[in-house]
């Protein structure tokens, strides 16, 4: 087994991000519950039933099909806690690939991803074509 690893680009695009983040969780296990540290308690929430996160100014909103669960942070930070099955899409939003039910054409020339109970995320020009590799297209 290696012990290093070198890895050298030119261009740091979303898919060397995305591969620096799969060999950073490597060796991590597989946590299916994320814990989130509201005002005045500790809850987790089951990767499985998370739809999206959004983050506006510091607010993280962790959207599941009953709650919207509001705390701190930054979105990258959440990004990195999360498994393979979530994709950035915008500067303010994650989205749960399970949760995807289709993508249409919004009126700004961005896609808007809609997901499982009825819940919608926009979807930047800059984030789509990692969005579309992940999807297979």
């Amino acid at each position: 087994m290696f012990s290093n690893l070198i890895l050298q680009t030119t261009n740091k695009n979303e898919r060397v991000i995305s591969l620096l983040r799969y060999l950073d969780k490597y060796n991590q296990k597989n946590r299916s519950l994320i814990p989130i540290k509201t005002e005045d308690r500790i809850l987790t929430i089951k990767q499985t039933e998370l739809i999206k996160v959004e983050v506006t100014k510091n607010t993280l909103s962790f959207y599941t099909k009953k709650d919207i669960v509001q705390t701190n942070g930054r979105l990258y930070q959440v990004l990195t806690r999360l498994n393979e099955n979530f994709v950035q899409v915008s500067k303010h939003g994650i989205i749960n690939l399970d949760q995807l039910v289709s993508l249409e054409a919004g009126f700004t020339g961005n896609m808007i991803a809609k997901l499982n109970y009825d819940q919608r995320a926009d979807v930047s020009r800059k984030y789509l074509p990692e969005l579309e590799r992940r999807l297979g297209l």
